[in-house]
């Protein structure tokens, strides 16, 4: 990461949630429902239970690391080239889950607002912004978001307090949804809603204080697992499953159908915005991720170029899909285990890993 790059409690916690807000906005209501039916409000709940033991882990195994991020990790375990292997691998995870939320966003504007402008000029102009953004630091970008977050947070409050008259709690029965295996065996998957997790592993080094590395992590899951609650539990009370989990956008269908009396009763265009805002400041924290963990990898001097290089790299990958129904496909069946891979597979085994090599190490002092 950059080194004069130094970050507090509130910066950090809300870059882990725009990632699960941008997420939630758009793929993660409609692949939970569809999975967990009736139970999905449970599931919530149960996978957040879990996402908080294995953030205990976590905390335990990162008490001999202070300060060291994944990419340190790995160059401690096997060297430089397993550093510049992983690196690699999490530039290529990052710029795949952003190109699919890209895309899912262009067809969407094009599909409400824009059916007349071909996907290609969508995504330029949403790229533009984010290549402008990244022409500044990390710390920028993040203080950028730290204004955003709040506001998104604020919106999506509102929006589940308006949806009160809409609810019909009826449809939260059988309880269980597909039943107890489906919601408690089937339904751990799930816990890739807290793909945010694997930023907890580039954060270390920017942390103006290591010390409240646990703090952070506890507050973003429980936040996260909060704003995903409110928002499944939301949309299952207003909608049969059969809408909401086959949707493209729930949550826009759910904007649709709040008014406030004679006075507003275009809800959905606020939301819009919003969403739009937190999809850029999503795309630009990744980017200026993928931009300071290349350049550790590399020791390259020239931000400006390779960021260039990059926002072209994912304008190219995001015009590989061949319409929705493929990048459906793909959020449903590759980018829920991919993450799940990143974030609680590969990463943990490492932190792991390193924690038995500095055990053995410490013996042979002895």
């Amino acid at each position: 990461m950059e080194s004069n790059t130094k970050i507090g409690f509130s910066e950090a916690v809300c870059v882990l949630l725009i990632v699960v807000i941008s997420h939630l906005i758009l793929t993660v209501p409609k692949i939970i429902l569809h999975n967990q039916g009736s139970s999905s409000a449970l599931n919530i709940i149960y996978i957040t239970l879990i996402a908080l033991l294995i953030t205990f882990i976590l905390s335990l195994l990162y008490k001999k690391f202070k300060g060291k991020d994944i990419l340190d990790l790995s160059g401690y375990l096997l060297g430089s080239k397993f550093q510049f292997l992983i690196g690699i691998m999490y530039i290529a995870f990052f710029l795949f889950t952003c190109s699919l939320l890209l895309r899912n966003t262009a067809e969407n504007l094009k599909t409400m607002y824009f059916q007349s402008t071909p996907i290609p000029y969508i995504l330029f102009f949403i790229l533009l912004v984010v290549g402008f953004m990244n022409r500044y630091s990390l710390k920028s970008v993040i203080k950028c978001n730290l204004i955003v977050v709040p506001m998104v947070v604020l919106a999506l409050l509102v929006l589940f307090i308006l949806s009160f008259n809409s609810f019909t709690l009826e449809r939260i029965f059988p309880i269980l949804g597909y039943g107890s295996g489906n919601t408690f065996v089937n339904g751990i998957g799930n816990i890739f809603v807290f793909g945010n997790m694997v930023f907890l592993f580039f954060l270390m080094p920017i942390l103006k204080d290591y010390y409240q590395f646990n703090k952070i992590a506890y507050t973003s899951v429980i936040t996260s697992g909060i704003f995903v609650f409110l928002t499944i539990f939301a949309l299952l009370l207003m909608f049969p499953l059969d809408i909401s989990s086959n949707s493209n956008l729930p949550m826009y269908l759910q904007t649709r159908k709040i008014t406030l009396g004679e006075f507003i009763q275009r809800v959905d265009a606020f939301f819009i915005l919003i969403w739009i805002i937190s999809l850029l400041s999503y795309l630009s924290i990744v980017m200026s991720f993928i931009l300071s963990t290349f350049k550790k990898i590399t020791n390259i001097q020239n931000k400006t170029f390779v960021s260039y290089s990059f926002v072209a790299i994912l304008f190219g990958i995001s015009l590989l899909y061949k319409n929705v129904i493929q990048i459906r496909q793909l959020d449903a069946n590759l980018y829920k285990y991919i993450s799940l891979f990143f974030t609680f597979g590969i990463s943990f085994l490492i932190l792991l890993l390193c924690n038995i090599k500095h055990k053995i190490r410490e013996k042979k002092k002895i």
